[in-house]
C-alpha cells in the first residue's frame, strides 16, 4: 500500500469523484466508434479522458492508476490516430480496461492504494496488446517512422520555442523504437538518440525567454487578483520548465519543479487561495533551481523585485495528532444554480422578517390595530410563501443526480456476463435524474440484485442466443425517472423472458399454494410468484443466484420504504422490471389529518388517506376474531387508534354508536382508523424519532404545532401491515 498518498486530500477526492463521472460512459462511445470509423469524435473524447485521468494520477501519486492508464492510453491513440483498426474483440477488451480503471479508483476511494498493478490488470494489458498486433494497420515500419520524424520536425520548428517542448514525449517515443532496429545492424554511422540532443542544439534556442517567463509569472499582480487565466499561466509556464530541465538531463531539478507546481496548484484550488507567505515559499524553491541552471548568467530581474509578502506570524496551520488521519465527512456534489437559488430564498426571508418586525413595533405605539393587523396578515402569507421556497430550495441542495447509483451497474454486469461465457451491453437512460442522496443509499441493494439476475438468467449464451435468432450480445436497459411523487426504475431485457407454465409447476412442486388456484391464475399473476420468499427456478446453485433469498427480500426492501415493484415478461422477448418508491425528503413537510385520540393529538398524513367519514357501530362486524367493514364494497380492517398507540381511553369504542373514521390505504393494504374527533387539516415539518425511540415503528416522526405544542405522526404502512391482509382501497 502506498504510504504517501493521503486518501483524505480534498484535491483527490475531488478527483476521484470527477473521474469516475467522466469514465462512465465511454463503453457508449468506443460502441459508437466502432459502427462508425468516421465519427471521430467519439474516440478522441475516450482518449482525452484517459489522458487525463493517467496524469492527475500521477500528479497525485497514484502509480499502479498512472501505469494502467497510460497503457490504455497509448492503444486508444494508436486507435485514433489510425494506426490500429477497432475490432470487436479489441472494444471489448478496452472496455473492460475502462471497469478496472473504475475499479482502481473506488479502491482509492476506500483507502486502498497500491503501487503495483494486480495480475488480472497485468494480463488484461497484455490481451489489449495481443489484439492490438492483430490489427495493425500498417505504417509502422523504419520508413514509417521516418517520414513521422520529419514531420514532427517540421512542425516543431513552426510552432518555435517554448511550444515545440510538447512534441519531444513523442520524438523522444520513436527515436527509441528506431533504436531498437538499430541495435541489429552493425556499425552503424548515427546512434539514434543523437537525432533527439542534435536537432536542440541545431535549433539553437535560448531558454533565457522561458526562465524571465517563469519569474514574471510570479510577479504579484498590481490588483491583489490571481484568477483562473492568471494561474493557468504560472502552471504552464512552470510545465515547460520542467521539460527543458528534463532535455538538458537534470532529473532531481524537474522533479523540484513539478513539484513546485503541485504546491502551486494546491494553494490556488484551496478554500483559502493565493496566501503570500505560502507563494514566497514556492517560488523559493523555484529560484534556487533558477540559479543553478543557468549559473554563468546574471540574475534575472524580476526574481530580485517580486512583490512577494512576509507570511503572517499570528496565523498558525491546523495541526493532527500524529498518526491520525483527518475522519472524512460525508459530503455530496451540490448544483451551484441550486445554491444561488438557496441563497436568494434566504435573503427574501430576511427582509421578510424585517417587515414583520416594523409591523410589530408599529402596533405596539399604535391605535389603528386594524389596519395593522390585516398588513401583519398579508406579511404573514408573503412570509409562508418564501418559507415553502426556502424548503424547496434545502430539499434541492441534497439532491444527486441517479448517476451515483447507476454507473456501478454496467462494468458489474458485464464482468459477471463474462466469468458466465456470456455477452451483454448495458444501456443507461435517465442518469441526469436528480433524487435525494438517501434513496440512492435505498435502491442500491436491491438494484445490485436485480442486475445479477439478469446476468445470470435472463441474457443467454451466445450460442444460445443464435439459436434463437438474435444477436449473440445480450442488451440490458436501465431507465429513471420521476413523477410528481415517485422515482421509476425500469430494469429491461431482451433475454429468454420468464415461462409463466414453469414458473406454476416449480409452484405446484414447492406447494406455495392449492393446485386449483394455481391452474386458475392467469399468467400475469403466476410471474409474479418470483418474488414468494424461497422461490427459485435455478436447477443449480451458483456464487450468482439461485438459492431463492433474493427477489423475495427485493421486494420486502422496496416495500419498506413504501415503494413496490412489478414484473411483466413475454418469452423469447425478454422482461421488464419496474420499480417505484416513493420521492423522500430531507426536510420533510407534509400536509396531514389532525385528530384528536384519548385526549392525544395525532396526525394522519394526508397521501395515505383516502376518506374521512362516520360509521355506524353495527356496521363493524367481527371475521376471524378482528373488526372489519366495508366501504364502498371493499372489505377493510377498523383500528382503532387508541389501541394502537396504547393509549387509556374512558369509553370503549365498542360502547358508542357512531365512530368517526379515517379511511387509509398504503402499498400495505387498506383499513380504518377510528378517532375521536376530526380537528383539520395542518402542514407541518416532520422530525424523525429514530434516533430518539426504539421499537416505535408505527410513528414516523413527530411535528410542533402552533402554541408549541407536539404531535406524533402516524405511519399508516406500518400499521396496515401488522394487520391481516386486506384489499387494497
Amino acid at each position: 500500500m502506498n504510504t504517501t498518498v493521503d486518501p483524505n486530500d480534498e484535491l483527490l477526492l475531488a478527483f476521484i469523484d470527477e473521474s469516475l463521472h467522466s469514465i462512465h460512459g465511454l463503453a457508449d462511445q468506443m460502441t459508437a466508434y466502432l459502427n462508425n470509423p468516421a465519427n471521430s469524435d467519439s474516440i478522441n473524447g475516450v482518449f482525452r479522458t484517459v489522458h487525463s485521468i493517467k496524469g492527475n494520477a500521477g500528479f497525485f501519486g497514484l502509480s499502479a492508476i498512472k501505469k494502467f492508464a497510460h497503457s490504455v492510453e497509448n492503444t486508444l491513440d494508436d486507435i485514433r490516430n489510425q494506426k490500429l483498426a477497432l475490432t470487436e474483440d479489441l472494444n471489448r477488451s478496452l472496455i473492460d480496461s475502462f471497469d478496472r480503471i473504475n475499479g482502481l479508483l473506488q479502491q482509492v476511494e476506500q483507502n486502498d492504494i497500491r503501487d503495483e498493478l494486480s495480475p488480472e490488470e497485468v494480463a488484461l494489458l497484455e490481451r489489449i496488446a495481443e489484439l492490438s498486433l492483430d490489427s495493425e494497420g500498417g505504417g509502422t515500419g523504419e520508413e514509417a517512422m521516418i517520414r513521422e520524424l520529419q514531420t514532427l520536425a517540421e512542425e516543431m520548428n513552426a510552432a518555435g520555442f517554448p511550444e515545440s517542448l510538447r512534441w519531444s514525449d513523442k520524438l523522444s517515443e520513436l527515436i527509441g523504437n528506431t533504436e531498437e532496429g538499430a541495435e541489429s545492424e552493425e556499425g552503424s554511422a548515427i546512434e539514434p538518440k543523437d537525432v533527439l540532443s542534435g536537432y536542440f542544439e541545431i535549433s539553437g534556442e535560448d531558454v533565457s525567454a522561458l526562465v524571465h517567463g517563469v519569474a514574471q509569472a510570479f510577479v504579484w499582480p498590481e490588483d491583489g487578483a490571481w484568477n483562473d487565466e492568471r494561474s493557468a499561466q504560472v502552471l504552464d509556464r512552470l510545465a515547460d520548465f520542467s521539460m527543458v530541465c528534463r532535455l538538458r538531463g537534470s532529473k532531481s531539478d524537474q522533479e523540484k519543479i513539478e513539484a513546485a507546481a503541485r504546491d502551486f496548484k494546491a494553494i490556488y484550488e484551496s478554500p483559502i487561495g493565493i496566501d503570500d507567505g505560502l507563494l514566497s515559499m514556492v517560488w523559493e524553491n523555484v529560484a534556487a533551481v533558477i540559479e543553478r541552471f543557468h549559473p554563468e548568467e546574471e540574475p534575472v530581474e524580476e526574481t530580485t523585485s517580486l512583490k512577494l509578502k512576509e507570511p503572517n506570524p499570528d496565523v498558525a496551520a491546523p495541526e493532527t495528532p500524529a498518526g491520525q488521519h483527518a475522519k472524512r465527512s460525508r459530503s455530496i456534489r451540490v448544483n451551484e444554480n441550486h445554491l444561488d437559488r438557496f441563497l436568494d430564498d434566504v435573503s427574501a426571508l430576511f427582509i421578510t422578517c424585517e417587515r414583520l418586525k416594523d409591523v410589530q413595533a408599529r402596533m405596539a405605539v399604535s391605535e389603528t390595530i386594524g389596519e395593522l393587523v390585516e398588513e401583519l396578515r398579508q406579511v404573514n402569507v408573503t412570509f409562508s410563501t418564501q418559507a415553502n421556497e426556502l424548503q424547496k430550495s434545502v430539499v434541492s441542495l441534497r439532491k444527486v443526480p441517479v448517476r451515483a447509483l447507476l454507473s456501478k451497474f454496467p462494468p458489474m454486469a458485464r464482468k459477471l456476463a463474462s466469468d458466465l461465457g456470456k455477452q451483454i451491453d448495458v444501456h443507461i437512460e435517465g442518469e441526469e435524474v436528480e433524487v435525494d442522496k438517501s434513496l440512492i443509499e435505498d435502491l442500491d441493494s436491491p438494484l445490485t440484485h436485480m442486475i445479477r439476475n439478469v446476468a445470470d438468467h435472463a441474457i443467454e449464451t451466445p450460442q444460445q442466443r443464435q439459436q434463437r435468432g438474435v444477436c449473440e450480445t445480450g442488451n440490458l436497459w436501465i431507465r429513471a425517472e420521476t413523477t410528481r411523487t415517485h422515482v421509476v426504475i425500469t430494469i429491461r431485457d431482451d433475454g429468454r423472458g420468464i415461462d409463466a407454465s414453469r414458473i406454476r409447476q416449480k409452484a405446484i412442486d414447492k406447494k406455495i399454494m392449492p393446485v386449483e388456484q394455481l391452474q386458475m391464475m392467469p399468467d400475469t399473476e403466476v410471474i409474479d410468484l418470483i418474488f414468494h420468499p424461497g422461490f427459485s427456478t435455478a436447477e443449480e446453485i451458483t456464487d450468482v443466484s439461485g438459492r431463492g433469498v433474493g427477489m423475495d427480500v427485493v421486494r420486502t426492501t422496496i416495500r419498506d420504504h413504501d415503494g413496490d415493484v412489478h414484473v411483466e415478461s413475454v418469452v423469447n422477448e425478454g422482461t421488464t422490471f419496474t420499480i417505484e418508491i416513493p420521492i423522500r425528503q430531507a426536510v420533510l413537510v407534509i400536509e396531514g389529518l389532525l385528530v384528536n385520540v384519548a385526549q392525544e393529538q395525532f396526525i394522519i398524513p394526508f397521501e395515505n388517506i383516502r376518506e374521512v367519514m362516520e360509521i355506524e357501530s353495527d356496521e363493524i362486524k367481527t371475521c376471524h376474531g378482528l373488526p372489519m367493514t366495508i366501504v364502498r364494497g371493499q372489505t377493510v380492517s377498523v383500528v382503532s387508534l387508541a389501541q394502537q398507540m396504547e393509549l387509556y381511553s374512558s369509553e370503549n369504542w365498542e360502547d358508542k354508536s357512531k365512530h368517526a373514521a379515517v379511511l387509509v390505504a398504503s402499498k400495505q393494504g387498506a383499513a380504518c382508523f377510528l378517532v375521536d374527533r376530526v380537528i383539520g387539516k395542518r402542514k407541518v415539518v416532520v422530525n424523525d424519532l429514530q434516533n430518539v425511540l426504539e421499537n416505535c415503528n408505527r410513528i414516523s416522526g413527530v411535528a410542533q404545532l402552533g402554541g408549541g405544542h407536539l404531535s406524533l405522526v402516524i405511519s399508516v404502512p406500518e400499521i396496515v401491515k401488522s394487520l391481516v391482509p386486506s384489499t387494497v382501497s
